[in-house]
């Protein structure tokens, strides 16, 4: 831990640059929604009424010496915040899952078959393209309200929907005409004609599961992370009897119809909760139809989120395609052997979403502490998030390793399915060891706004080092099969986990308030120019 403290803003040094930092955005006159350049009274005045956010960075910034916190006090935070959003994850997991297991209990086999071929195309081409563009959200938001400027928190909610919901129009010609691209990759034909019907039904939930995934990050960038909870704790009971009744009454229809409803009761229900029981989030909804201005600048500087909405694009999309990957090479052992790799796979992604959902609650609260200025507890947060991770996947390889044929209960019951599984569930259980430190920097990197560097650690680990590894130890001299497959994920995860951490303990925290700061003020630049030629 000695080695950390001197990485993590113990250098006076360092700790005299982020000062300076600060001090010159006082002395620049910089503002809470934008003063940077020099205007007549007139133009200030109209800035004035635009910018409901018209304050002095000054009196954003407390001292940070006065503002201290401990290692126990933000362990502390990171879980009570993350048993909610935990449960939200977890919940959105089984959303995923409930059309598959109802089609798989009450339809045609070939039914279950174009399901699921239909489900990985929409969670590799829809879902993590949403998820992906939506991180941009978890550097913007959080920082912008740390640094009290409320409604730039409505507003980059705003540019990042609008412009994810652009991004879904190419995703929604593509499913509607996927039954001529798909008979490329997928050579059982006859599925393909289900699998379209099934995404030109689903592509009718987008704009909803847009709506929600950005909804989520609007809130919990205010330190609401139970919202999406209770929207998920009245869906998915819903969505369950909604799929029962129309996969029985219209067949294998019925459960895309049932998805697309559900999305949009989740959109519509966050932000009846958010006006009518969180109405303290209205102070960060930015006033969009209240001037043709307040519309335009929803509509302009885009650049901002997409430097961050690409790489988190690029994270996500290599994470979800990787493991298809594995699941690919995996038909070269058999059909029992296929049925583990899904089990095993599930299950993975079900323990993940521990880590990962509780990676949301270590970003909002780095990115707040950015935007405050206070960088000394942001350093202490990452302390505590590393010591938290190393527990977190303590705790998960137990689980994994001591409950591992019960946990494969949850997939199945066939007992040979199960005994492939359980011979290669230890490996999965070790990978979790790296897994949750591995999580957790990447949150601390959207935190810092460096998504293009964790974007670059994942594409190396995962494409020229994990899957190529899985490969050898598969098919090589050891002959490892579904056992190697993992060996090899294991392996990219361990050197993924490293070399995040690196990037992390290397952060030049100066730098990244820095960065902060002058997107803020290129931002009220635009909005001063805009108004001054308007």
């Amino acid at each position: 831990m000695g080695s950390s403290n001197t990485s993590l803003i113990t250098n006076n040094d360092q700790n005299n640059r982020d000062y300076s930092t600060i001090s010159r955005a006082n002395e620049t006159g910089y503002l809470s929604d934008g003063r940077s350049v020099s205007s007549d009274e007139t133009c200030g005045n109209r800035f004035r009424f635009f910018s409901p956010d018209y304050e002095d960075l000054e009196g954003n910034i407390d001292d940070d010496d006065a503002l201290t916190t401990s290692i126990s006090k933000e362990i502390s935070h990171l879980l009570y915040y993350s048993v909610p959003i935990t449960i939200t994850f977890c919940m959105e997991y089984l959303l995923a899952v409930t059309s598959l297991f109802i089609l798989g209990h009450l339809g045609k086999a070939s039914d279950l078959a174009s399901a699921s071929l239909a489900v990985m195309t929409f969670n590799i081409t829809g879902l993590a393209v949403i998820e992906g563009m939506s991180s941009a959200l978890d550097t913007l938001c959080p920082q912008a309200f740390g640094a009290q400027k409320y409604t730039r928190v409505g507003l980059y909610f705003q540019r990042c929907t609008a412009m994810i919901l652009i991004a879904a129009i190419p995703i929604c010609i593509s499913w509607w005409t996927c039954e001529k691209w798909l008979q490329y990759l997928v050579p059982e034909k006859d599925l393909l004609a289900n699998v379209q019907v099934f995404l030109r039904i689903t592509s009718l939930a987008l704009p909803g599961l847009i709506f929600f995934e950005t909804g989520k990050r609007f809130v919990q960038a205010q330190g609401i992370f139970d919202a999406s909870t209770w929207v998920l704790v009245f869906n998915v009971p819903l969505n369950i009897v909604i799929s029962i009744f129309l996969t029985k009454r219209y067949g294998f229809v019925g459960a895309p119809i049932a998805i697309t409803i559900t999305y949009w009761l989740m959109a519509i229900i966050l932000f009846l909760y958010c006006l009518f029981f969180v109405p303290t989030t209205k102070q960060c909804w930015y006033p969009v139809l209240e001037s043709s201005f307040h519309l335009k600048r929803v509509f302009s500087n885009w650049g901002p989120i997409w430097r961050l909405a690409f790489p988190g694009l690029v994270m996500i999309e290599s994470e979800y395609l990787s493991f298809e990957v594995l699941t690919v090479m995996s038909t070269h052992f058999g059909v029992r052997a296929i049925a583990a790799q899904s089990v095993i796979a599930n299950l993975g992604s079900l323990i993940y979403q521990i880590p990962f959902a509780m990676g949301c609650v270590v970003a909002t609260r780095i990115a707040n502490y950015i935007g405050s200025g206070l960088l000394r507890n942001a350093g202490t947060t990452v302390k505590a998030s590393w010591l938290l991770g190393a527990i977190i996947g303590i705790t998960n390889c137990l689980l994994i390793m001591f409950g591992k044929r019960w946990l494969c209960l949850l997939f199945t019951r066939d007992k040979e399915i199960i005994e492939v599984a359980a011979r290669a569930l230890p490996i999965l259980a070790l990978n979790q060891l790296c897994d949750g430190l591995a999580t957790f920097n990447a949150a601390i990197l959207r935190a810092q706004g460096r998504q293009a560097l964790g974007g670059l650690i994942n594409v190396i680990n995962y494409y020229f080092i994990a899957l190529p590894l899985s490969y050898w130890f598969a098919f090589g001299p050891l002959h490892l099969e579904l056992k190697g497959l993992w060996y090899g994920c294991g392996v990219g995860i361990f050197l993924m986990a490293l070399c995040l951490m690196a990037c992390v303990r290397k952060s030049n925290w100066g730098e990244i308030l820095q960065n902060f700061i002058e997107r803020e003020e290129r931002e009220a630049e635009i909005d001063m120019d805009s108004i001054a030629t308007g």
